[in-house]
């Protein structure tokens, strides 16, 4: 089992690059966990116990208002890592984790890991790196909401679904949504209804076609132009 944690960690950017002997150490600290659709993996406010990778499924990262409205901050895909950013704090979790699906994942406990991280500069530059990017995730998520119209909001993310998949955007790439519109409106900041006009409008113009969450880009520079675009 534990070669089989480390094929899978060998492919998760946190690990990229590792020496052989902290991947195998890194396999035996790993504690394989699987959970339920709609099942909360850790609670905001609750110690913070370590870490996870999510090797399948998907989970939603979510903040709720004292009325009990839910924030979707991130939504979490296969292959990415969640919860580490109170690794090197004794802050609780800053937001709640919630499965979307049946998702099985690898959990690192906080005390042990923090251990192989003082020992191994490889894994501090890249946990470094994993900071700054959910960093500028937050500040890019920000921005959009606080400037950006729901059309713009919608390309970008189409864009970088793009990217994240093929590794560029170009005419005729397609690609699946990862989740339900109702989980992406939220993430969006915006309801189901809207989203379905604003992905009928980027059809009408002619930026993507659309058919049951499958997304086809038929004009790359027009749909990365309307990614770029600001409120009036």
């Amino acid at each position: 089992m534990s070669g089989k944690k480390t094929d899978i960690l060998r492919k998760v950017h946190l690990f990229s690059g590792l020496p052989e002997g902290d991947l195998e150490t890194l396999a035996r600290l790993a504690i394989s966990r699987s959970f339920p659709k709609d099942t909360p993996i850790f609670w905001e406010g609750r110690e913070s116990q370590g870490f996870y990778i999510l090797i399948s499924g998907s989970v939603k990262l979510v903040k709720s208002s004292p009325e009990g409205k839910e924030y979707i901050i991130r939504l979490v895909q296969s292959g990415q890592t969640f919860g580490e950013a109170v690794v090197f704090t004794e802050s609780p979790y800053p937001a709640s984790a919630v499965t979307l699906e049946e998702c099985q994942t690898l959990f690192f406990p906080r005390g042990p890991f923090l251990q192989l991280l003082a020992s191994s500069p490889s894994l501090t530059r890249n946990m470094l790196a994993t900071m700054s990017q959910l960093l500028y995730h937050l500040t890019r998520q920000l921005e959009d909401l606080s400037l950006k119209e729901v059309s713009s909001r919608l390309a970008r993310y189409l864009v970088e679904q793009c990217q994240e998949q093929h590794g560029r955007v170009a005419e005729g790439l397609a690609f699946a949504l990862p989740t339900s519109k109702t989980h992406l409106a939220a993430y969006l900041g915006t309801i189901s209804e809207t989203l379905s006009r604003t992905l009928a409008r980027l059809r009408s113009l002619g930026a993507i076609a659309e058919d049951r969450g499958r997304i086809t880009v038929k004009d790359p520079v027009l749909l990365q132009k309307i990614a770029r675009g600001t409120k009036s």
